[in-house]
């Protein structure tokens, strides 16, 4: 017939079709491959990032929630068995305010003349109280003035002190319940109520905050001088509110003074303004990247690192843990005689150690970044290889934030950060002394110089 393929003919058109549609099929196995390797790169990122999420999650949990921890070997609470007990010291002579004694000449009983009292058996005894509501004081001031034809104008006494319409005792009140005792403006009203019968609005509260921060501010440039020439400074910061935003509050602690700053970034500018230009200065921080870039010596934070290491490999933490204990038992020793080179080479074996942890990677990274900011200490005298002590001056801040909130303005939180830097160095500097013994010759020195 007409027109009739062949066999071979026809074999050949089906090898033909059979060839283009393998190619066509091999094409798009060639896709398919590329598009299943994009998505395993994909599902593996992801994977990472779900496990850097979780290391995360525990460490924020870390944060917000800790567990009490009960083991079967818990020191058992109270003092130690044979301990002496605790007795109320016995008050001084010279502090005794008010004497009573009681002596009888009959018996109670069968009303009968008794014998004088033998020294042995003299009982003494002290009650010591408070004075709950005491007698608020009023002064009256009287000031005249005079006419002088010498001089053509009134004149008056040159005695006449600084008056103002609230006094000092009252202002070194108001600063002892806002920064000691942590109360919220309406609660220092009412305290004052309650205990001096003195009326007082809270935003005259408000007022005698910004007048001490007034009153402090030679103090608290001495503060800043201070911070800026020291030889160790520990720094932290957290977060503040001010006025419903987020704003930063920073801390700079040295041994003989504490710094506090608010402000509403949390970058260089403010560390670099804080802590000067000062070169030859160790700065102990908790690794923030921002304390990297600031002049002088570094000294990195062992128990964030070692907090860090532990939520990502336990492992990783457990070798770390051993070299701190040991570097806090060098750290005994003189200078000259700590090995500095064996702490260096357990660093750089832990770092490139194999973990079968994946995450433990990222702290081994941190540990390579920054091991000799990690063994600073060794080089210094009363160099601490952790940031506690920022840490410690940060707290109470954080415990004021969560009472009352932050500062509602920028005048509240800059009187803020001045007066409690002022009251934590003087604290500092006067362990020994009460709130009152070292803020009121301060407010009323401060008072005579206006």
């Amino acid at each position: 017939m007409r027109g009739e393929l062949s066999t071979e003919e026809r074999l050949r058109t089906v090898v033909t079709r059979l060839k283009h549609g393998t190619a066509k099929l091999r094409a798009e196995i060639t896709v398919l491959k590329l598009e299943l390797r994009e998505r395993d790169k994909t599902i593996a990122n992801l994977e990472a990032r779900l496990v850097d999420k979780e290391g995360q999650r525990k460490e924020l949990l870390s944060y917000l929630y800790k567990p009490k921890r009960k083991t079967a070997d818990a020191k058992p609470r109270g003092k130690k068995e044979g301990s002496p007990a605790f007795h109320r010291a016995i008050p001084s002579a010279a502090s005794v305010t008010e004497e009573r004694i009681y002596v009888i000449k009959q018996c109670p009983i069968c009303k009968g003349t008794v014998c004088d009292a033998a020294e042995k058996e003299t009982v003494v005894k002290y009650e010591e109280d408070i004075t709950l509501v005491p007698r608020n004081i009023v002064r009256k001031h009287t000031i005249t003035r005079h006419w002088c034809p010498q001089c053509d104008m009134y004149v008056k006494s040159p005695d006449v002190p600084p008056i103002a319409r609230i006094g000092t005792n009252t202002l070194a009140y108001v600063l002892y319940a806002r920064y000691r005792l942590r109360l919220p403006f309406g609660k220092i009203k009412e305290s004052l109520s309650d205990l001096h019968n003195f009326k007082i609005s809270e935003g005259e509260i408000a007022e005698k905050l910004v007048e001490a921060e007034m009153l402090f501010g030679k103090d608290y440039e001495a503060i800043t001088e201070l911070i800026q020439t020291a030889s160790v400074v520990y720094s932290d910061e957290t977060g503040w509110r001010m006025e419903g935003e987020h704003w930063w509050l920073w801390a700079f602690v040295t041994t003989e003074g504490t710094k506090y700053v608010l402000e509403d970034t949390r970058g260089k500018g403010v560390a670099e303004k804080a802590l000067g230009a000062k070169k030859d200065r160790i700065l102990v921080s908790d690794g923030y990247s921002v304390y990297k870039k600031i002049e002088g010596e570094h000294q990195q934070c062992w128990v964030h690192l070692l907090r860090a290491a532990k939520l990502t490999s336990l492992a990783l933490y457990a070798d770390l843990a051993v070299l701190y204990h040991k570097l806090l038992i060098e750290l005994e020793q003189p200078i000259p005689q700590r090995d500095q080179t064996y702490f260096a080479e357990k660093l750089t074996a832990i770092a490139t150690k194999k973990y079968p942890d994946v995450l433990a990677k990222k702290t081994q990274h941190r540990i390579k970044r920054d091991c000799a900011d990690l063994l600073t200490c060794l080089s210094h005298e009363n160099v601490l290889p952790e940031n506690n002590t920022a840490e410690r001056a940060i707290r109470p801040q954080v415990v004021m934030r969560k009472i009352f909130g932050g500062s509602r303005s920028v005048e509240g939180a800059s009187a803020h950060a001045v007066n409690t830097s002022v009251i934590e160095t003087l604290r500092k500097q006067n362990p020994d002394k009460s709130f009152f013994d070292t803020m009121l010759p301060l407010i009323e020195k401060r008072h005579s110089e206006l």
